[in-house]
């Protein structure tokens, strides 16, 4: 939630020539000062991780950047068999219903490996095993023996052996 900026009022001062009004230098750099502290916000990569192989990485994605209706949690893993449509193996799973596995073309892949919406890049935290990331009511749990992601009753499992969807 993004909170809505004060409103400003300029600081007015009485020129000793015209009679007329200028703005303060001080008033200004406040403005700009707000407009920069809302645009900063748009610098830094959705919630995300790499496991520790890196052989997956999963981000919480907003609407506007996964084409979703909600945020959705989308993992681009080597663990996913690639089947009959283009990209990486990817998973999604939504606020609600069961994980399914999904093509990803290069936009989406990106946006997962922490591409931020100002195109600087910002590297995945490292979830280590025995971890647990929580966000959005999304929790995901790294170990050795693979990475275990749910919402509610439903989720995914990925491991080098086996792949669910739930």
């Amino acid at each position: 939630m993004v909170a809505e900026a004060p409103r400003l009022r300029p600081r007015r001062s009485r020129t000793s020539q015209e009679g007329g009004s200028t703005l303060r230098i001080g008033s200004t750099l406040t403005v700009a000062g707000v407009v920069l502290a809302l645009f900063a916000t748009e610098a830094t990569a959705s919630p995300g991780f790499e496991v520790p192989s890196g052989n997956t990485t999963c981000a919480i994605l907003p609407p506007k950047l996964s084409g979703e209706e909600a945020p959705a949690l989308f993992c681009s893993s080597t663990y996913i068999k690639k089947g009959a449509y283009d990209g990486r193996g990817t998973v999604r799973l939504r606020r609600s219903g069961k994980a399914k596995r999904i093509g990803s073309g290069n936009d989406l892949l990106l946006y997962i490996g922490g591409l931020n919406p100002d195109g600087s890049a910002s590297k995945r935290p490292v979830l280590e095993y025995g971890e647990t990331f929580r966000r959005k009511g999304f929790v995901c749990k790294s170990r050795s023996t693979g990475l275990r992601c749910k919402r509610g009753a439903h989720g995914f499992f990925l491991s080098r052996e086996q792949q669910r969807y739930f």
